[in-house]
Formats: structure tokens, sequence, C-alpha cells
């Protein structure tokens, strides 16, 4: 079980290997939090295409070791469970918090489903057992909030893919 920690990351840079969808929503979830996020990958989803900007640099190329160079948090998010766990060991190697999509047991850290409304932060998670039950805690929490289903996603009303069916 892992303790909920609100963290502050404005002046951090992040590294997000991956461009499918669930890389796609972890910068989605982050771009407001974060001082700088980096993505490595030799494609990107037209989502993460549109965010590109000052604040969110896109490599279109895989991610190399010297990507890890700076930055102060790791999402391994690609379609390949062994370059997930080569990230994650080699961020191990140099002291930076790491999270793999694809395998639980590796994660430094939880990433939670985000709920944002005026100045209130809600993170939701369920430590990767049950994303379903996270969904609908989500709706609930954005109906109580009053958020009108405003999401990150780019849609209204959108809700995301459950984690691990996207390929990403």
């Amino acid at each position: 079980m892992h303790f909920p920690l609100f963290i502050d990351l404005s002046d951090k840079e992040i590294l997000v290997a991956g461009g499918g969808r669930v890389a796609t929503r972890r910068v989605c979830a982050m771009q407001k939090f974060a001082g700088r996020i980096t993505v490595a990958s030799p494609e990107v989803t037209p989502q993460l295409q549109q965010m590109e900007g000052e604040d969110i640099v896109i490599l279109r190329r895989r991610f190399q070791p010297g990507d890890l160079d700076g930055k102060a948090m790791v999402l391994a998010a690609t379609n390949d469970a062994g370059l997930n766990r080569r990230i994650v060991l080699l961020c191990r190697e140099r002291g930076i918090p790491a999270n793999d999509c694809s395998d639980q047991a590796l994660c430094d850290f939880q990433f939670p489903s985000v709920v944002l409304a005026g100045g209130n932060v809600v993170g939701l998670n369920a430590s990767g057992a049950d994303h379903r039950l996270v969904r609908r805690a989500r709706q609930k929490v954005e109906q109580a909030l009053g958020t009108g289903g405003q999401s990150c996603y780019g849609y209204e009303q959108e809700t995301p893919p459950e984690e691990g069916q996207d390929g990403s």
C-alpha cells in the first residue's frame, strides 16, 4: 500500500517515455503541475502533439539513457515491458523515482487519477488493483465538486480507457 502524497513539481523536470494513450493521460494530468515535461517516443498521439509547447517537449525518438539527466521523476509508459523495466532500473541507479505502467511491482510511486475543481486537487488511487472503482469514484467526486465532467482528456464526459487496455 502506498501513502498518498501531494508534491510540488512546479520547478521539476519530468520524463515520460512513451507516446501512446497511457503516456498522453499522464502528461495531461501533470501539465498543470510540472515545470517541464519531456516525452521520448518515436510516435505520439494527436493529443500529445497538440500539447507540445514551451513546457512540454517531444523528442520524436526512442528513449535514451541520457534522457534521465536532470529529471526529478520518470514515467515509463511505452508498449515494451522490457524497456519500461530497463528505464526503471536505470532510474534506481540514479536515485530518480519512477513509475512503470506495465508492472506495478516496479513502481516507486502510484499515479493517481486527478480531479481539479477551482483550487482543489483530488487524487484517487486503488494501488493499481481496481481501475473501475477509481473511475466510478472519480465520476462521483467530479459530480460532488461540480466539475461537469471536464477532464484533461480533451473532451467533455470522456472517460479514459482502463489501464493496460490501450497498448501504450
